[in-house]
């Protein structure tokens, strides 16, 4: 194995062995006992695996949700999909990339070791997806070869310590505490709906149906039913627009309605595999992280995957994801009456990003917060990719590009530095 297999398909390249390993050393250096370290470490790595599960199971049905948008809407665009686009910046600068992410990531843990910026990413397909937007960026530059490392590598060193720097502030305010931060390279998307929520009220109580609707009450406790019967709304919604005829066609002959329900399932299933991970993942990695950071990063906070936020408030993250989901849509009917080049919204960004922003607007703003600091997440991360593309049209990707705010705000800087 190479150097380049070693960081891409090895411990970078595989985030659950990443926290696996990060549990494994802090649970010894805390003195568990053995049959704790074994379990600890077992546990947080399913933990991450479901959580892989579930956003595997939920991004299938958003997927074809995406293919109902393009054909019900008759648009033709770019479609913002960070994997997309990683794996064919990966297949022309593979080794490239993987220098980066070694060179960054030393970066990172000297910067949490000798500075007051404690924060340890630990979200290993971020790291990529960023290596991957300064690597593509840095590739057309005029520089030479060792100077793309050292610019690329400080950069995403400067990224991973500083992005969840950012919107820790707004995290600690959703969760209560500095246990843990995000690390999700939407940080700016957070800022945004946190400053904005904060110009609303906090919610006095967790949220609830209209009095009108009192008599369901009972059924907004239940998480399941209530994340189906959104989903499934939202795909019949789309399925109308597409039209039966044309659903059969895309989907193997089936009917349109009851793919809707089946889709909404697939996407439910999604969620709760999310969720479950989530809380098997924290309940080990936190304690565990402990004995890391006591030993060698002494007060450093555990930067995890953005789905953390969403057991804090499930209703808002669901909210969020369709506020900024639809915010995206009304964007690119703007986009096209303008005749600009049109970027369809990505709906697996917009539900981890709108989600999570979700679920931070309304523990910070309430109701009015969480709608209008969403439709303001959903405008931007839309908006963003548009400015980014002139700075990779030499590498040829004009179907896909990058969703999160963060990966496009970065290279935008970077390639505008480079000009």
């Amino acid at each position: 194995m190479n150097v380049t297999d070693l960081i891409n398909r090895g411990v970078f390249g595989e985030p659950a062995f990443l926290l696996g390993m990060v549990a494994f050393i802090g649970l010894i250096l805390i003195k568990a006992e053995f049959h704790e370290v074994i379990s600890g470490t077992v546990k947080t790595m399913v933990g991450y695996i479901l959580l892989q599960v579930g956003a595997t199971a939920a991004g299938a049905s958003l997927s074809n949700l995406t293919l109902m948008i393009q054909e019900g809407f008759q648009v033709i665009g770019i479609i913002p999909h960070n994997e997309a686009i990683t794996a064919l910046v990966q297949i022309n600068y593979g080794q490239e990339v993987a220098i980066m992410m070694l060179i960054g990531m030393v970066g990172h843990f000297l910067i949490a070791r000798f500075t007051p910026i404690k924060y340890i990413f630990l979200s290993g397909h971020h790291i990529l997806f960023m290596s991957s937007v300064i690597t593509s960026v840095l590739m057309t530059s005029i520089l030479t070869p060792t100077l793309n490392y050292v610019v690329g590598g400080g950069v995403l060193a400067l990224s991973l310590s500083l992005a969840p720097a950012i919107s820790q502030p707004f995290v600690r305010k959703t969760v209560g505490n500095d246990q843990i931060a995000i690390a999700h390279f939407n940080s700016i998307g957070y800022v945004l709906s946190g400053t904005v929520a904060k110009l609303f009220k906090p919610p006095k109580q967790p949220l609830t149906m209209p009095k009108s609707l009192q008599k369901l009450e009972p059924l907004m406790h239940d998480h399941i039913l209530m994340i189906s019967f959104f989903s499934f709304m939202l795909f019949f919604i789309s399925s109308l627009f597409v039209g039966p005829a044309m659903m059969q066609e895309l989907f193997s002959g089936r009917n349109f309605f009851i793919f809707s329900v089946i889709q909404a399932m697939w996407f439910t299933a999604g969620m709760y595999v999310i969720l479950t991970g989530v809380r098997m993942m924290l309940s080990e990695i936190v304690p565990a992280f402990k004995g890391i950071a006591e030993r060698w990063i002494p007060h450093a906070i555990p930067a995890l995957d953005a789905p953390i936020l969403f057991t804090y408030a499930p209703y808002a993250a669901i909210f969020g994801f369709f506020i900024s989901f639809f915010a995206g849509l009304v964007s690119m009917f703007v986009m096209a009456s303008m005749q600009f080049t049109i970027i369809i919204p990505g709906v697996i960004p917009h539900f981890f990003a709108g989600g999570a922003a979700g679920v931070i607007a309304y523990k910070i703003g309430g109701g009015k917060g969480l709608v209008v600091s969403t439709a303001l997440h959903g405008v931007l991360i839309t908006v963003l990719p548009l400015f980014l593309l002139g700075f990779m049209s030499e590498l040829g990707f004009m179907r896909t590009t990058y969703g999160d705010s963060d990966l496009n705000i970065i290279g935008i800087l970077l390639g505008w530095l480079l000009q």
